[in-house]
């Protein structure tokens, strides 16, 4: 607390000595409390004490600090904020150029694969037209995603495959309408891959496989013979050439000898 003291100008005394006003200790000048004390004369306080902070400069002083604080206070605070920021921004932006080297290296990876396989389909269409052409001069005919040749001598049905694997091939197996009537449209009797040899009744193609659908059965066949002796046991399947495409079909003896086709998918 600080104190002003007023003096009155009409006629008050202060009735100490001056001795007693200022003592000198240690060579530092103090004001005696005497010196302090008011006077009171006709009912006049002569010493007015006013407090600090009741003063409106004082007011205006703690207003001042009080935003001082706050303004450091909402500096720190803006600090830790983007201090946060900052950070979760660069994590985020370290995990994307992570990623977007991944990514990078994955298309490189990508981009490699995919030119050989380009390569790759460049060598395997040279290697089937060059095939191509080595089929057809050899007699072999292109139908779809196969080559089939068509003997021009005959053999039995075991025979007739022999031949087909010595090639490279088998006995034609038969998977479509189209592809029955391409083969109906050569125009010869021939064996196919189908036969019952193994298990009467079983009729399976070359390649293991049941027969299932399609079947393009002459009428009232197979009939393994129809039980007459001349026939013998008919256990292997051959295409007529004079029935219609789509019932062409018949079981004949193994061991008679037909024209035959080979196929072989490239």
């Amino acid at each position: 607390m600080s104190e002003e003291v007023y003096e009155i100008s009409d006629g008050f005394e202060d009735d100490e000595p001056d001795t007693m006003k200022n003592t000198d200790i240690d060579g530092q000048l103090y004001a005696n409390v005497n010196a302090f004390k008011p006077s009171t004369r006709d009912g006049v306080v002569a010493s007015v004490h006013v407090q600090w902070w009741k003063r409106p400069s004082g007011v205006a002083a703690v207003c001042l600090g009080l935003l001082c604080v706050l303004l450091l206070a909402a500096i720190i605070g803006l600090s830790v904020y983007y201090g946060v920021i900052d950070h979760h921004n660069s994590t985020e932006r370290n995990q994307l150029l992570t990623s977007y080297n991944n990514l990078t290296k994955e298309r490189d990876q990508l981009q490699a694969s995919y030119s050989l396989l380009i390569k790759e389909r460049d060598q395997l269409q040279t290697e089937r037209d060059f095939l191509s052409g080595r089929f057809t001069n050899l007699g072999w005919q292109n139908f779809d995603s196969s080559w089939y040749f068509l003997s021009d001598d005959t053999k039995t049905w075991k025979e007739s495959r022999e031949d087909c694997l010595e090639r490279g091939a088998d006995l034609v197996i038969i998977n479509s309408d189209k592809e029955q009537e391409f083969l109906f449209n050569l125009n010869k009797g021939v064996w196919i891959g189908l036969t019952d040899s193994v298990t009467e009744g079983n009729l399976i193609w070359v390649d293991g496989t049941p027969l299932t659908t399609p079947r393009y059965w002459s009428p009232h066949q197979p009939d393994n013979g129809d039980g007459k002796p001349e026939y013998g046991e008919e256990d292997c399947v051959h295409i007529r050439n004079n029935q219609s495409h789509l019932e062409a079909w018949n079981d004949l003896s193994c061991g008679i000898k037909l024209n035959w086709i080979c196929e072989k998918v490239l």
